[in-house]
């Protein structure tokens, strides 16, 4: 019997936030819903953890959003948007960013302010480190990795390192998968 997971919020009292063509959505009591339409005690608590990260809430106000609403929608869809099994909202508590690839990735002036440092095992995951990931997740050989990252293999490798570490991970085979299950890296879409 296949085992299938099911985004929180279909099933449970959990709430998962995504993003979809820019807008903030959620799965909650088992439906699909827009920001707005979860319940005020959710949008408080997301509200209040943008009012803890002001770097996050001056970045946002100098890329244009000025309304209270447009910083909302798009902190909790920079901060929040991969659609994963892994609740965001989960008893009374919001969790942690996630990474979220919404393709301005490297170029966002806000990158890294508002939708936060990549936590895996309580370690933070660098933008170069993300890029690493998505190299060694190609069949690229390791000397071409390093040539692309314009570092030495010497310091590849130790940098390598430091990331299987941080992964708790032994394998380059490993280390994709996690960064699957980390929503590090997604699957291309299909197109039929």
């Amino acid at each position: 019997m296949t085992n299938i997971q099911i985004p929180s919020g279909l099933l449970d009292n959990n709430v998962e936030l995504f993003s979809h063509n820019g807008e903030a959505m959620a799965t909650h009591e088992g439906r699909v819903k827009f920001l707005f339409e979860l319940p005020i005690h959710i949008l408080d608590t997301i509200q209040a953890d943008l009012e803890d990260n002001p770097s996050a809430g001056l970045a946002l106000e100098l890329a244009g959003y000025t309304s209270k609403a447009e910083k909302l929608n798009k902190y909790t869809t920079c901060r929040f948007g991969s659609f994963d099994t892994a609740p965001d909202f989960k008893d009374g508590q919001l969790a942690n960013s996630e990474h979220f690839n919404c393709g301005y990735r490297g170029s966002c002036p806000m990158e890294g302010v508002v939708c936060g440092s990549i936590l895996i095992n309580g370690r933070t995951i660098s933008p170069f480190e993300v890029r690493m990931i998505e190299m060694l997740a190609t069949e690229r050989t390791l000397l071409v990795i390093a040539e692309d990252l314009k570092i030495s293999m010497n310091t590849f490798e130790t940098r390598k390192k430091v990331l299987y570490q941080k992964l708790k991970v032994l394998s380059r085979p490993k280390l994709v998968a996690v960064a699957y299950e980390k929503g590090i890296l997604t699957a291309p879409a299909c197109s039929a």
